[in-house]
């Protein structure tokens, strides 16, 4: 009978871990889409996140993770591209512990923003960070209850030239959908 709760406990920690690497990615996943009915099912309702005081622009975000996803696709990620710009998030290095009913995790993530320049050339802001987050199961899932955001450091580029996208939406008409529907 130990060696049965062994196991059954090795596999809640398993599917915990795939769970919350699963929400990571769709959490930047709504934001890259401009979809935050994506992106708002990784926090709880109560949930709090934290994006910190940037030295050169001030605080950038504290308040709910709802809130987070919300403003985040509809404002910031809306406003890149009706800019002309283009962005994506990148997730990995995604460490996380599971104590039964709470887990934590620390998420490395870049987050380039190309935006053209009214001389035709491009600047590029580039950032590291790490999402710090506490999560817990509720209701049957894994839902982010507190992040912090560390901004590890960045850099600004001007490039002479882009790679335009191609092949990609920032709505459902995006490939993406189908492929995922496709599998569910």
């Amino acid at each position: 009978m130990k060696k049965m709760q062994e196991l059954e406990d090795r596999l809640w920690v398993a599917e915990a871990k795939e769970e919350i690497r699963y929400k990571l990615c769709m959490y930047a996943r709504g934001d890259d889409r401009q979809d935050a009915a994506i992106g708002k099912p990784v926090y709880a309702e109560d949930s709090y996140v934290d994006f910190g005081t940037s030295p050169e622009f001030g605080e950038v975000f504290k308040g709910s993770g709802q809130e987070w996803a919300e403003y985040c696709a509809n404002t910031i990620d809306k406003g890149i591209t009706a800019n002309g710009g283009y962005y994506a998030h990148q997730m990995y290095n995604i460490a996380i512990t599971v104590n039964g009913t709470k887990a934590g995790s620390e998420t490395y993530a870049n987050a380039p923003v190309m935006s053209p320049n009214e001389d035709g050339t491009w600047h590029v802001l580039q950032t590291v960070a790490r999402y710090c987050d506490k999560w817990e199961y509720r209701d049957g899932e894994w839902v982010i209850v507190e992040r912090i955001v560390t901004n590890d450091f960045g850099w600004h580029l001007t490039s002479e030239k882009l790679q335009i996208p191609y092949g990609c939406a920032f709505d459902e008409t995006d490939p993406s959908y189908g492929a995922l529907a496709y599998g569910a």
